[in-house]
C-alpha cells in the first residue's frame, strides 16, 4: 500500500523565499545533506531532503580478528506543499519527521510552524462521500471508550458488509476516538482500498486518477476545520 501524511504548517516567509533558501541548500555529497527539489517557486514547493547517514561496526572474525566496517542509509523525506493549502504533504513518509522539521527550522527561522494534525476519520470519510460517492467501510477501531467504572477500552469492528452501524450499536453513545477507519469503494470509475486514521494518514491501494490525493487532502481540510 502506498502511503501519505499531512502535517499543519505554516511558513514565517512567502513560498518564493522558502523556495530560494531551499535551492540555496541542496544536496551534496560532501556535507551528505540537502534538499533535491523537483519544483519550486511562489504557489508550490515539490522534492525531497536526503541526509546520508554512515554507521561503523568492528566483526570479529571465529579467529578473534577484528575487522572494521561501515554502512551506509539515507534518510529521506519526500515533500510537496501548495500554496492553496495549510498542509504539508509527504509521500511514504520517514517514520520521524524529527530530522525534516530541523532542517526546515534551520533554512527559514523559528517562525516555520509544524505540527501533527488531529482529524476525527468518520468525519474524514463523510466528507469523502460527500464529494464522491458512498463507501464500504470494512473496519473501524477506537479506543478511549469509557467504561464504568472509570474504565476505558479498545475495541475493533470488522465485516464483509458496511459495519458502521454495527460499531455504533456496540460503542453507543460513550464518549470515544476513532483511530482507525478501513474502506473501499470506486472513485472515477477506479477500485480503490484505503485507511485513514486520526493523525492525518491515508493508505491506499488501487489505481486512482489524476487528482486523487489533492480531492483527498481537500476533504480533510474541511473535515479538520469542521472539528475546530
Amino acid at each position: 500500500m502506498k502511503t501519505i501524511r499531512w502535517l499543519r504548517v505554516k511558513w514565517p516567509l512567502p513560498l518564493l523565499e522558502v523556495s530560494k533558501k531551499l535551492i540555496a541548500n541542496q544536496y551534496n555529497e560532501d556535507v551528505g545533506r540537502g534538499f533535491i527539489l523537483a519544483s519550486s517557486g511562489k504557489n508550490r514547493i515539490a522534492g525531497k531532503f536526503v541526509e546520508r547517514i554512515t554507521e561503523k561496526a568492528f566483526i570479529i572474525d571465529p579467529f578473534g580478528n577484528e575487522t572494521e566496517s561501515y554502512s551506509t542509509t539515507y534518510y529521506v523525506a519526500k515533500f510537496s506543499f501548495d500554496s492553496s493549502s495549510c498542509f504539508l504533504e509527504l509521500e511514504s513518509p520517514p517514520r520521524s519527521i524529527r530530522k525534516l522539521a530541523s532542517e526546515l527550522h534551520s533554512m527559514v527561522g523559528l517562525g516555520l510552524e509544524l505540527s501533527d494534525i488531529k482529524v476525527d476519520p468518520l468525519k474524514w470519510l463523510q466528507e469523502i462521500e460527500a464529494s464522491h460517492t458512498p463507501l464500504l467501510v470494512k473496519n473501524i477501531s477506537s479506543s478511549a471508550i469509557t467504561v464504568p467504572k472509570n474504565g476505558l477500552a479498545k475495541i475493533s469492528v470488522s465485516g464483509k458488509k458496511d459495519i458502521r452501524d454495527e460499531f455504533s450499536k456496540v460503542v453507543g453513545k460513550r464518549k470515544r476516538v476513532i483511530d482507525l477507519v478501513k474502506f473501499s469503494g470506486d472513485f472515477n470509475q477506479c477500485s480503490i482500498s484505503a485507511e485513514i486514521t486520526k493523525t492525518g494518514f491515508i493508505k491506499y491501494s488501487g489505481h486512482i486518477y489524476d487528482g486523487f490525493i489533492g480531492d483527498i487532502r481537500k476533504c480533510l481540510e474541511r473535515s479538520v476545520l469542521e472539528g475546530n
